[in-house]
């Protein structure tokens, strides 16, 4: 079981060494040349292009100014502007409620205390509650390398969010509703009831699509966003301080489950699973923008407004999507039989 465990850890460990820095960070570090290289794999472009040329100067301009602001800046002094800028604290509630209903969405307390669900819900025996708790752990782990690492960037934090908020509460509706019908029936009355049985194990597919709804939308959108939404003068400052409340956050919960389930009759821990997730769902359509495909530079005016009304720039405009460009290049003939670049054209899937 221990080597089980770590197994995921060295997998992310030794992937780290195939990840590149990023631009910004080896520009602060004085290695203009690597983050060109960087910046160019990962635009599809060269070096020469336009575009590339454009932003990377951009890039250094923006990191001086910075640098040259945040010089001699003490903790305290980030700390302050975090909270007195308006922008900065939008940004900051923000990421600091996803970090919080990302551990009281249900997820991972269900996880800490799947054996004990798999019985409530009409799995008997220990060695029958572990074989599921076992394929639970591998629906949640196959699920989340799928989505984290194929379908958040195709569409988006934002959509991947409010989908998997929708399947959370869909499921816990359904277990929470199932515990209060079933509620001190003895498990051996069910499996000799077609009908409850079929409906136990309904409940038992639904714990197993929570985890997916989990793995498309909580597991790593809050990370992605905190890492996009702040400027680099406070995010390391940031960052750290939301990591520290969302391990505290997921103690918290773990702890309190098993008197959650005991003083709700097992049942309303489920209820109250989605009823988080219910104004969750408001909050993070009102509130949460689109930030992949979006330069941090254009993320300025969305927290200049009232969080309530994001929404309705929620999505990046064409200018903004930096990250998704597709070049065509139109060619005239010159004189001589010669081909002259007449231009470039810059669009945007």
């Amino acid at each position: 079981m221990p080597l089980l465990q770590v197994a995921p850890a060295i997998i992310w460990g030794l992937g780290t060494f195939f990840t590149p820095e990023s631009p910004r960070f080896l520009l602060s570090r004085g290695k203009p040349t690597e983050a060109l290289k960087v910046l160019c794999d990962f635009r599809c472009l060269p070096a020469v292009h336009a575009y590339v040329d454009n932003e990377f100067r951009a890039m250094q301009a923006r990191l001086e100014h910075e640098l040259e602001i945040m010089s001699g800046a003490s903790v305290f002094g980030l700390a302050k502007e975090t909270w007195t800028d308006m922008p900065n604290r939008r940004r900051f509630v923000l990421m600091f409620l996803a970090h919080l209903f990302s551990q009281w969405s249900g997820a991972n307390a269900i996880t800490q205390y799947s054996p004990s669900i798999f019985g409530y819900l009409g799995i008997q025996g220990e060695e029958s509650r572990l074989l599921a708790t076992g394929v639970y752990a591998i629906v949640k782990f196959v699920s989340v390398l799928i989505f984290s690492v194929f379908v958040i960037d195709f569409i988006g934090r934002r959509r991947s969010l409010l989908t998997g908020i929708c399947l959370q509460i869909t499921t816990l509706l359904f277990v929470g509703i199932y515990l209060k019908v079933t509620n001190g029936r003895d498990p051996e009355d069910i499996s000799a009831d077609p009908t409850a049985r079929r409906a136990s194990e309904a409940a038992i597919a639904a714990i197993y699509l929570h985890a997916i709804a989990w793995s498309i939308g909580w597991f790593s959108i809050p990370y992605l966003v905190s890492a996009e939404v702040f400027p680099i003068r406070i995010r390391s400052l940031c960052v750290s301080v939301l990591m520290a409340f969302h391990w505290a956050f997921y103690f918290g919960g773990s702890r309190a489950m098993p008197s959650l389930l005991a003083a709700t009759e097992r049942y309303g821990a489920f209820i109250f699973f989605a009823s988080i997730c219910s104004v969750l769902l408001v909050y993070v359509y009102l509130a949460m923008p689109e930030t992949s495909g979006r330069s941090l530079e254009s993320m300025e005016n969305l927290f200049n407004r009232p969080w309530y009304t994001v929404y309705k720039v929620a999505y990046p405009k064409a200018e903004d999507l930096a990250a998704r460009p597709v070049v065509r290049q139109d060619n005239d003939k010159g004189e001589g039989g010669k081909e002259e670049e007449n231009g470039a054209a810059m669009h945007l899937a």
